[in-house]
């Protein structure tokens, strides 16, 4: 099957060439693209010089709109499964590899890796791990589906789950909304186990006030997503 790799990436040069030969060696039938989201380092550069396909936003426009940039160049180039790779080279190609066979197996219509399905040895302080189980209590009682880890960003998906996302996809909880609203649209939405890197370089953005504030947030977005409209299947439109 015709396979795009895509990592959105954000001033990651000091990552970005070790994560294309680790897409490259563990995923060799995939074409990688990588997203650059208003990057003012070398990333860019760097990715075309490690031989990926490059994608340059004119600005940083955050997770999101990379994420919809994907796949709406996986569906205007002809791909039938697409995964994805952070650019901070925390998710190991090896792994990503399981999540799009599932996929190209028929076997869900976006796969997610999940740091928490299982007992893992992913390090994540006390706060991070009460923030997860919040977000997933909240996305399962939407969905009537036990998710485990609603903001992982690796994932695989299937022309259907593609073609859903490229017309609407949050730009502001690109993770979290987008497993409601493929549930909503009849998709069949499946995690499995994986093990994850410490991030090597920089820190996150997350503190304990932004972390309540963006629970709040979601909760409310979680909500008006319940009050929409269903999705039309995808698949119909085919």
């Amino acid at each position: 099957m015709k396979t795009l790799v895509f990592i959105p990436a954000w001033n990651e040069q000091s990552s970005i060439e070790a994560v294309i030969a680790d897409a490259r060696e563990h995923l060799p039938h995939a074409d990688l693209l990588v997203i650059d989201d208003g990057s003012g380092d070398r990333t860019a550069a760097l990715a075309r010089r490690a031989g990926a396909m490059v994608a340059s936003l004119p600005f940083n426009q955050g997770v999101g709109s990379a994420h919809q940039t994907g796949y709406i160049f996986a569906l205007a180039n002809g791909y039938e499964v697409c995964g994805q790779l952070d650019g901070d080279g925390q998710h190991p190609a090896a792994e990503l590899a399981r999540l799009v066979a599932a996929v190209e197996a028929g076997d869900a219509d976006l796969v997610v890796g999940s740091r928490f399905a299982e007992a893992s040895g992913y390090d994540a302080t006390r706060a991070r791990r009460t923030g997860q189980r919040l977000f997933s209590l909240l996305v399962s009682a939407s969905t009537r589906q036990t998710l485990t880890d609603t903001t992982s960003g690796m994932r695989a998906l299937s022309h259907r789950a593609m073609a859903l996302f490229a017309k609407r996809y949050s730009q502001e909880f690109a993770e979290v909304e987008s497993l409601q609203q493929a549930v909503r649209a009849g998709l069949v939405v499946r995690e499995i186990p994986v093990e994850m890197r410490p991030r090597a370089e920089g820190h996150s953005f997350i503190t304990p006030l932004v972390s309540a504030f963006y629970i709040f947030k979601t909760l409310v977005v979680l909500l008006v997503g319940q009050l929409r409209p269903r999705t039309a299947d995808p698949g119909a439109e085919q």
